[in-house]
């Protein structure tokens, strides 16, 4: 039992709210510049091997950002937005691993990725220790793009939303958009229907109390096995159950000795899919990867094989 605190900064969803009004999606930022021509950006990874990249907030920095296609928003560190002094706008309550908390936000007047500027983004300003680096880079600045996140040459490229050209050795999954999440179907585990959310924010793949009591017969509640603790970008700290299944089939993508991490979050209530056997697929997973790419527009997402490492074609 016990093990090493985990950050979790991936899941995290961020909505307006108002006194004595019920709280509604915030408004997105004023659409980005579009990049003239596809570009690559070198990647670097924090010690949990989460993936982050250089921006420039309002023509400073550079600054380490996480990629975060679990976001629905970009964030910025507190320490980071008071350096920079950046403006206060309104509260948001934002809902991420542990349940829902407000926090005050800043604006950005321009975020630079590369060639690439979002305007005015009203980011939820949160501590640097629990994000684990200096932002996120959610949804809203990576919306409209094909994002290819390349693991072995460890760097990132955009371009318009497109179909990609695929090799035998990599599989498309399509899904839907909830809230902002990427929710691929037509995936399984032993076996098992379930939803699988992108998560690159999150270093553990997580499945909820659904899939556990389809694969086991048991409830998180019960003869726990191992356990850890983890860390949400609040700073709360949960403790979650640790297996390994030994096959997980992800549209196509053939996964072996798959590590999965059990908790029943209430992100999986605000999603929809606390009764439907899902999880949010984490850096442990997308890592075996040699490459992955998301295209919110086109509601898909590929994934380059390493076969190395774990992960297979079908058949």
């Amino acid at each position: 039992m016990g093990g090493a605190a985990f950050g979790l900064a991936g899941v995290l969803l961020v909505f307006a709210t108002a006194a004595g009004a019920r709280a509604q999606e915030a408004a997105p930022p004023t659409p980005p510049t579009p990049a003239e021509a596809p570009e690559t950006l070198k990647l670097s990874q924090d010690p949990s091997l989460r993936l982050t990249l250089a921006v420039m907030v309002n023509g400073r920095g550079p600054f380490e950002f996480l990629v975060d296609t679990g976001s629905n928003r970009t964030v910025i560190s507190h320490e980071l937005a008071a350096v920079l002094k950046l403006p206060p706008s309104e509260k948001v309550r934002i809902r991420e691993a542990a349940g829902m908390a407000d926090a005050s936000t800043v604006v950005i007047d321009r975020l630079s990725i590369g060639n690439r500027t979002v305007r005015h983004i009203e980011a939820p300003a949160l501590t640097a220790e629990n994000i684990g680096a200096a932002g996120m880079l959610g949804v809203d600045a990576l919306r409209d793009l094909h994002v290819v996140m390349d693991f072995k040459a460890m760097n990132m490229s955009s371009s318009p939303s497109h179909a990609e050209a695929v090799d035998p050795h990599t599989i498309v999954v399509h899904g839907k958009n909830r809230l902002g999440e990427l929710i691929l179907s037509h995936s399984t585990v032993r076996g098992v229907p379930i939803l699988v959310v992108v998560d690159s924010g999150s270093e553990l793949t997580i499945g909820n109390s659904a899939l556990l009591k389809l694969l086991t017969k048991r409830s998180l509640s019960r003869d726990p096995p191992t356990t850890t603790a983890i860390v949400d970008v609040t700073g709360r700290r949960l403790t979650i159950e640790q297996d390994q299944i030994a096959e997980a089939d992800v549209g196509g993508l053939v996964i072996h000795n798959m590590p999965l991490a059990f908790a029943d979050l209430p992100i999986f209530k605000y999603l929809g899919l606390s009764d439907t056997p899902a999880l949010f697929l984490g850096m442990d997973v997308l890592g075996q990867c040699e490459r992955v790419s998301v295209d919110m527009r086109r509601r898909e997402a590929t994934f380059t094989l390493r076969p190395a490492l774990g992960v297979t074609a079908p058949g």
